[in-house]
């Protein structure tokens, strides 16, 4: 066997590749695991940023449900008394189902999403409140508490909940229960 000037010998060297071999396994591994860990969190992220929007847009769905049934006067009936219970169709044991939700801000086939409970509160008339920018001495509030369900579990997009307390001013002069 000859030796060249500056060459290593045949044991050192068999030595050494093998510890090169093992140091470059450990460094694969490493970067292995690190890529690994960095995939789970970013899809791991991802369902979360998933979550948080299903759940905002559920939300907003059914804010805009409750602001379009207490803007519509034909869904608080002053007129129907004390424990009066308006409904949308697909609830069960109310006095009248008659709440409507506008078809462009839920369309037909997702109206059974939406569940809405409008009662009317005891007393029948309280005094108006101070501060509604008119005279409160000319007129009766009548109080109704707004129940708004959405739940598009079905369809993987959330369920919400809102209860929202209404008053409706009559004026004194107007006959009510």
């Amino acid at each position: 066997m000859t030796n060249y000037p500056g060459s290593i010998s045949t044991a050192a060297g068999k030595a050494e590749r093998g510890s090169v071999l093992l140091i470059s396994l450990v460094f694969l591994l490493i970067l292995t695991l690190g890529a690994t860990t960095a995939m789970r969190t970013s899809t791991l992220g991802l369902k979360m940023a998933n979550n948080e929007e299903i759940r905002v847009t559920t939300m907003e769905m059914t804010q805009s449900i409750i602001d379009q049934v207490v803007g519509n006067p034909d869904n608080l009936i002053v007129a129907g008394g004390v424990g009066w219970i308006n409904c949308t169709v697909n609830v069960a044991g109310c006095s009248e189902n008659d709440v409507t939700i506008d078809s462009n801000l839920l369309p037909l086939a997702e109206a059974n999403k939406a569940r809405v409970i409008v009662e009317r509160l005891a007393p029948a008339l309280t005094p108006a409140p101070r501060g509604i920018n008119s005279s409160a001495d000319a007129f009766f509030a009548a109080r109704f508490q707004v129940d708004i369900t959405y739940d598009g579990t079905a369809d993987n997009e959330g369920k919400a909940g809102i209860v929202q307390g209404v008053l409706i001013l009559v004026p004194r002069g107007a006959q009510t229960n």
